[in-house]
């Protein structure tokens, strides 16, 4: 096991190796066991940026096109991400050990993991660290960025740094201010107000709309 893994690491993680060792005795469907994890994981290296940048390590397939990430790298090491070919993909579980315990209960259950994802996105442990990885996306902006900071990271960000927020919402791709928006909408804050006006002022109407979304989700604070 430890062998796999390290085609993957220089230093494999201890709680990834405790965790296949657990994997390795549960009859849990679409599991991964650690050779299978590391292949696809090398796979996925050659061509996705989530895999590249965050680390992450396929822990199973479901034959749906969709996986769940151990990611290994700062600043959401330690944490779950579902990678969803849909483009949805955020991070759902705070540990491995949360992931295991949902797979159990889908097990039980006949149900997917995906059903057992908890209501809020977990948050970042270190969110400066998380600002600075939007920020170094945003400085080398292409495509593969847009989707990073969209469906991966901005979940995750709590909604505090108000510049970075009004970069995003006053990006050119107007994907950028939706997912901002869409975030304020789900988290409003009065503090959050400027940054709204910002996205709702978005040249694309799809952004705008987003923008005001967020606005009447402001004004409904009691």
């Amino acid at each position: 096991m430890q062998s796999e893994l390290a085609r993957l690491f220089d230093e494999v993680p201890d709680e990834l190796v405790v965790y296949f060792e657990r994997v390795q005795g549960a009859a849990i469907p679409h599991l991964l066991k650690s050779r299978n994890a590391a292949d696809l994981t090398l796979t996925f290296r050659e061509f996705h940026p989530v895999i590249q940048v965050l680390g992450g390590v396929v822990l199973d397939d479901e034959d749906t096109s969709d996986h769940h990430l151990y990611l290994t790298r700062p600043p959401l090491a330690g944490m779950i991400l579902h990678l969803s070919h849909d483009g949805d993909s955020h991070v759902v579980f705070p540990s491995l050990d949360a992931y295991l315990s949902a797979a159990q209960a889908a097990r039980d259950s006949g149900d997917a993991i995906a059903g057992f994802h908890p209501p809020q996105t977990p948050r970042a442990a270190d969110p400066r660290a998380l600002g600075a990885l939007i920020t170094e996306l945003l400085d080398g902006y292409d495509e593969e960025s847009t989707a990073m900071i969209v469906a991966t990271v901005l979940p995750s960000l709590d909604l505090v740094d108000a510049d970075l927020l009004s970069r995003l919402a006053a990006h050119e791709d107007f994907y950028l201010g939706e997912a901002v928006a869409n975030e304020i909408a789900r988290r409003p804050s009065r503090e959050l107000a400027a940054v709204a006006r910002l996205c709702a002022a978005h040249r694309h109407p799809q952004a705008a709309a987003a923008g005001t979304r967020a606005l009447e989700a402001i004004a409904a604070i009691r």
